[in-house]
């Protein structure tokens, strides 16, 4: 049996409302769930329009009728009602015809689902995409540009005006000195480009305010009003409402966003939590705008320290070495006024030696005291001095002629081996003051002049030094050599009388031989003062065959009674660089292999050849002995002064000869060292060797 269904239950319980009406709007029926929809009793329900009425526009509702009327079929129309609370529904309408048995459309039936739900989450997922898309554009603007003072902030205000309304918009970032923040807002005189409004000190400003309290900060009414250093550069008549949001990143506050507008209560916790989004992305920019500008920084100081090195190394005195100093310095630390003292620690005084800027000439007239002035307080303490206005500066020392301008200073300490030997001193403007940077960047630089300006004092105290032997060269050279002859012919002159005992004979000729030692003594003494002002002016192409030609010639004369015979094999021409003092040196090595051989007859190798060494052509030149021969753990002595490996009363010497050897050698370039005649059996004879370099050019 087929079960009875009751119809109008089943109507009745649906969770959708089902109404019928007129084509004009009038409602013939109803079921509760309809009537709940909209806020409504089925009472009150019944005399309301559903056209008129309940429609939230009546053009809809005119365009429902007219698709009907057409014989369309009506499904998920979507249609939105008013409720009896004056809010909107959102509703998904299917309806059908009603005709009469001619056909003629006499009324609408219709269920209506409510999808107010739905709509507002799918309006809220579209805002939130289009704020998202928003937020992409803002963050391509800060991950392009570099620098935010050429377009960035105009780019970010176009975008950022779809989401915020505001009618002002800045930039507050903190500078390098950490004391000042500047303001950056669109320049209206120039499309697409920012510019700074000014600077005002850190303290008091809105980013200390943000820095401490970590939140963004809203004022709803009386903005402008507000005692913030920023607002004092801005036309704070149109702020009424103000919001602005701190500058983070990596932990630091770089500065903040500040937004106005000029109604009351336009900004609320919503709109500042989405200020912060851009505020984070502007933050990543202002740090890469700020490392790479310390990076540039860096580069740049790198090569004005180089270049500084450079010229100074090209100055011949003092002034030279500080005007180099000083026009590198500006090129990292701008400034305007450069000062440089030196300190009398002797006479406790502060001298200026070199001053650049306006008012050069009066600080120049201007020596102070160790006890007075920034200046003698950085001497003192050996510390350097940062001071945002040095004219309240109780320390202050007045400069006649100089007006107090209230600039910000640094002095930096020029420290030696010794301690403080001067300051370096520079100004800018008012209100520019100096970062920890510029402290940092100005003591490398006061580093080199430290440096430059030590080497100049111990060259100044060399020449000094330099003049006062050549004073007692002369003396020892000229005058004691007068008395040593003198003393000489004297005893000569008693020794061969007659009337001296044969036993007082003996010490003058011991006093002849001292007298003796003590003007060869001299004399190499002379040649090594000689070596050690030589310049390299003083070295011309010397023919090496000649020399030793020369010297082979004469060394039988030299030792009357001995059998010396000589092999050398040298060229024709073989040309260095020297002078007249390198016959010298081959004098005196082949006198030692004459006085060091113990043989009837001396037998001495003399070996010259061409070589290269490092990539330079030196000419080599060996001479072998049969002497004693020089241990392996003496010769590193050998050449050092008054060194006598094998002192003998009876052969004279002083102890210089090989010592002013290898001066001479080292000046012209070249080097000396001692071998063994046959490797390793040293008691079979030295074989001394030397370089000098080849000539490029003869000497005519």
């Amino acid at each position: 049996m087929t079960p009875t269904i009751d119809k109008e239950s089943l109507v009745t319980e649906f969770l959708d409302g089902v109404f019928v009406c007129t084509k004009d709007g009038e409602i013939l029926y109803s079921n509760p769930a309809f009537g709940r929809s909209l806020g409504y009793s089925q009472e009150k329900l019944a005399e309301k329009n559903l056209a008129k009425d309940l429609v939230e526009r009546a053009l809809e509702w005119k365009a429902l009728v007219s698709l009907l009327e057409q014989g369309s079929l009506i499904r998920d129309y979507e249609i939105k009602f008013k409720r009896a609370d004056g809010s909107t529904l959102h509703g998904s309408l299917s309806a059908f015809n009603l005709k009469d048995s001619a056909g003629t459309l006499i009324g609408i039936s219709g269920i209506l689902r409510d999808i107010t739900t739905r709509k507002g989450v799918e309006n809220d997922l579209r805002e939130k995409a289009y704020r998202a898309d928003i937020l992409n554009k803002i963050a391509k603007l800060a991950s392009t540009d570099t620098d935010m003072r050429r377009r960035a902030l105009v780019g970010m205000c176009s975008e950022l005006l779809k989401l915020v309304n505001f009618e002002q918009i800045s930039v507050g970032l903190v500078d390098d000195s950490g004391r000042q923040v500047e303001v950056l807002a669109p320049d209206p005189d120039s499309q697409g480009t920012e510019k700074s409004l000014g600077k005002v000190p850190f303290e008091g400003s809105i980013v200390e305010k943000l820095k401490f309290s970590g939140n963004a900060m809203i004022a709803d009414k009386d903005g402008g009003r507000k005692p913030y250093g920023e607002l004092s550069l801005m036309d704070t008549s149109r702020i009424a409402s103000l919001l602005c949001v701190p500058l983070v990143s990596r932990g630091r506050t770089l500065g903040s966003l500040n937004i106005s507008h000029s109604k009351p209560g336009e900004y609320g916790w919503e709109t500042a939590d989405m200020l912060q989004m851009v505020g984070d992305q502007l933050a990543a920019l202002v740090d890469n705008m700020t490392l790479v500008s310390s990076l540039q920084s860096k580069l740049k100081l790198q090569d004005s320290l180089v270049m500084t090195g450079v010229e100074i190394q090209k100055a011949i005195n003092t002034e030279q070495i500080y005007a180099a100093i000083a026009s590198n310095l500006s090129e990292v630390v701008p400034y305007t006024e450069l000062s440089f003292y030196i300190i009398d620690w002797t006479h406790r005084m502060v001298r200026p030696v070199f001053a650049a800027g306006s008012w050069s000439e009066e600080v120049m007239a201007s020596p102070g005291t160790l006890e007075e002035g920034v200046v003698g307080a950085v001497t003192r303490t050996g510390k350097a001095e940062l001071l945002d206005d040095v004219d309240a500066d109780p320390r202050s020392m007045d400069v006649p002629g100089v007006p107090q301008e209230h600039n910000p200073m640094l002095a930096i300490p020029l420290t030696g081996s010794e301690g403080v030997i001067g300051v370096l001193e520079i100004y800018r403007p008012r209100g520019q003051l100096f970062a920890v940077s510029d402290l940092e960047a100005g003591k490398l630089f006061a580093q080199q002049a430290s440096v430059a300006v030590e080497n100049a004092i111990v060259v100044s105290k060399l020449q000094e030094a330099k003049k006062e032997i050549e004073m007692l060269n002369d003396l020892m050279f000229h005058d004691i050599n007068n008395y040593n002859f003198a003393c000489l012919n004297y005893i000569e002159m008693i020794a061969k009388s007659k009337d001296v005992p044969a036993a007082h004979k003996v010490y003058l000729e011991k006093s002849l031989q001292l007298i003796r030692q003590t003007v060869g003594l001299i004399e190499n003494v002379k040649k090594l003062t000689k070596i050690g002002v030589m310049s390299a002016s003083d070295f011309i192409p010397v023919n090496l065959s000649q020399v030793l030609r020369k010297v082979v010639s004469g060394l039988e004369n030299s030792f009357p009674g001995r059998s010396i015979s000589v092999k050398l094999t040298v060229p024709d021409e073989c040309f260095v660089r020297a002078n007249s003092l390198v016959e010298e040196l081959f004098v005196n090595i082949l006198s030692n292999s004459v006085k060091y051989d113990p043989h009837d007859e001396v037998e001495v190798e003399i070996e010259c050849e061409r070589m290269v060494e490092d990539g330079r052509p030196f000419w080599k030149v060996c001479i072998s002995d049969r002497g004693y021969g020089v241990p392996d753990d003496k010769k590193h002595l050998l050449f050092q002064k008054y060194v006598r490996l094998k002192p003998d009363e009876k052969t004279s010497g002083t102890g210089l000869g090989l010592s002013i050897c290898r001066a001479l050698v080292d000046k012209c370039g070249g080097r000396i060292w001692v071998d063994d005649r046959e490797p390793g059996k040293s008691e079979l004879g030295a074989k001394f060797c030397m370089t000098l370099p080849e000539a490029k050019e003869k000497h005519h």
